[in-house]
């Protein structure tokens, strides 16, 4: 009488199947992540395209983009509206941009402005970003970071010490103090030349900066009880500084509250005014990047 044997993996067998999925695996996460990656970069994209379509609903209206920050006077005025609160309407928050209360603090408990600093808005957002949706800073309860920054300039490097500062009236980009800037005024051409770009916020990233002052990485939308000559990167950017410079060690605090970085790799994501978006990489010639910043510097540069 013949007797059966069950058929089985052998010890050998086992760890070499084990061994091959582990492979298949290993294979397979920077697959799974680079595919989560550039889902989060596309919508990034799209927050920047929605954002500079917003800015060309309020010129149809306006006839010029929102100002940068709305302030006649930084030094005796320490507090205003960014061009994110006027564009609050043409992104479907009108309801939102009828609580504002202009020209009144910011910091108050319980009052719309401070409410409105607290109200998450998607749209403001990278999904690539790592700060907290909410955070109590500067008096303001569950404030809410951004990751989008107007370009001010190509040509400022700093917001402290000597000019040219980001803080100046009458700068070269589109969105500064007090700015009233038209499409016609960008005479460099709306395909070259950036309007809004995206920032990464990080409290831990400290300097300090030419006054003597410790500064944070900090990037707000709608308004800033705070915001002075030194302070202008809570809402606008610049190229004359390089893109990612918060992740260079060596860099001055101006520069890293200033640049345009973001955690995709390789660069930031910027949208030139004419509502097309690109990834500048961080090795981008620092001439060429510059004069993508301003608006009518008649320089030769074209958008990557």
């Amino acid at each position: 009488m013949a007797i059966s044997r069950k058929q089985g993996f052998t010890l050998v067998e086992l760890l070499v199947v084990i061994a091959v999925i582990g492979i298949l695996v290993a294979l397979l996460l920077p697959a799974v992540q680079a595919a989560r990656e550039a889902g989060r970069r596309m919508q990034c994209g799209n927050n920047l395209h929605q954002l500079v379509i917003a800015t060309h609903n309020y010129h149809d209206v306006h006839r010029r983009f929102p100002p940068g920050f709305l302030l006649e006077n930084l030094a005796t005025s320490p507090r205003g509206p960014f061009w994110s609160s006027m564009l609050l309407p043409q992104l479907e928050q009108g309801p939102l941009f009828n609580t504002i209360e202009f020209g009144a603090p910011w910091d108050v408990d319980g009052s719309p402005n401070e409410l409105a600093c607290a109200t998450f808005l998607s749209a403001f957002r990278c999904p690539s970003s790592t700060a907290a949706k909410h955070m109590t800073l500067q008096g303001i309860t569950d404030r809410v970071p951004s990751n989008y920054l107007g370009c001010a300039t190509g040509v400022a490097s700093r917001e402290s010490g000597p000019d040219p500062r980001a803080s100046n009236f009458n700068l070269d980009g589109i969105f500064y103090n007090s700015s009233d800037t038209r499409m016609a005024d960008v005479l460099d051409g709306t395909s070259s030349t950036v309007a809004i770009g995206e920032a990464e916020f990080n409290i831990n990233v400290q300097g300090i900066d030419y006054g003597g002052t410790i500064h944070i990485v900090d990037h707000w939308y709608i308004g800033s009880p705070s915001i002075n000559p030194s302070e202008v990167s809570e809402t606008v950017g610049s190229t004359a500084v390089p893109v990612n410079a918060i992740f260079d060690p060596s860099a001055f605090i101006d520069a890293k509250e200033l640049c345009f970085s973001s955690r995709h790799p390789g660069g930031a994501q910027v949208c030139f005014a004419d509502g097309h978006v690109s990834m500048v990489h961080e090795t981008i010639d620092a001439i060429v990047w510059a004069a993508l910043g301003t608006r009518a510097h008649s320089e030769v540069a074209h958008a990557p």
